[in-house]
């Protein structure tokens, strides 16, 4: 039975395919966010029940919906077994997007509960965590190890989401919990985009394909695979640093603005505005 997206090493059809692992999965994760807000035992420090504003809900639907996107046929089939350009899109959308929304989606309440959330709010934990698990499910050897079989493609996504768990909780932990000023989230955020850069390099300038799952693949529209590997170079670069850029730019005007209106709040009024 196919429940996982792995390679296949069939010819690629659009013919849409079944993958209930996927589907588990994900309502596994939605049905965690229903319970952990309805549960008795997460409340509010008034004692009532922990309730997402709108936004953080909109939040969490998105970054679930792209996480499902990219997990399920098509793009889960044609990145786990026919084009690592695909592949390496996956990994962006889930790192940079995905697992940023759902993380903004859960309510400070809950993202503030436990020793393992205030111990991954460290930059050390998180920048490590990140560039570790990118680093080796990037070596060609694991990679084609592991996308070969349903587990092994798995273990690679649940490893892809770990990852961009610790890169994101230093960034978004809640107050409480939060170990880093928000100037040094900027600065973390920028260290950020500098793992990534070596695999994207190997990937753009190689003169031969570095993955055997791809190279060997049936070919998906004629696209060689060459140019397949040079095109998610890039896209690991190209397209996750101006995410990063974005997320930095949002970081600083919202400590600019907080800094503006403590600044505010602690300068002694003027006559004229005494007297209005």
């Amino acid at each position: 039975m196919t429940w996982w997206c792995a390679a296949t090493n069939r010819d690629w059809s659009w013919a849409w395919r079944p993958y209930p692992g996927v589907w588990i999965f994900v309502l596994a994760i939605l049905a965690w966010y229903v319970w952990s807000l309805r549960s008795g035992s997460l409340l509010t420090a008034h004692g009532s029940p922990i309730a997402p504003r709108a936004p953080r809900l909109a939040s969490f639907v998105v970054g679930l919906a792209l996480l499902w996107s990219c997990l399920d046929w098509p793009l889960g089939a044609l990145g786990a077994g026919y084009l690592l350009s695909i592949h390496t899109t996956q990994y962006v959308i889930i790192t940079c997007v995905a697992i940023p929304l759902l993380v903004v989606g859960i309510p400070p309440e809950l993202r503030s509960r436990g020793r393992v959330s205030r111990f991954m709010a460290g930059p050390a934990a998180g920048l490590l965590g990140y560039t570790g698990i990118m680093a080796v499910t990037h070596i060609p050897s694991v990679s084609d190890t592991l996308m070969a079989t349903q587990v092994g493609s798995l273990v690679v996504d649940l490893a892809w989401i770990t990852g961009a768990l610790a890169l994101w909780w230093p960034v978004l932990a809640p107050d409480g919990v939060v170990r880093i000023s928000p100037p040094l989230r900027v600065g973390y955020l920028f260290l950020a985009t500098i793992p990534p850069t070596i695999p994207a390099a190997f990937m753009v300038f190689a003169d031969y394909p570095l993955y055997a799952t791809y190279e060997l693949a049936p070919r998906v529209a004629g696209i060689a695979a060459g140019s397949d590997q040079q095109s998610a170079g890039l896209i690991m670069k190209a397209g996750a640093d101006p995410l990063l850029w974005i997320a930095m730019a949002i970081v600083f005007f919202r400590w600019q603005r907080a800094e503006d209106a403590a600044e505010r709040q602690s300068r002694p009024l003027s006559p004229q505005e005494t007297a209005s």
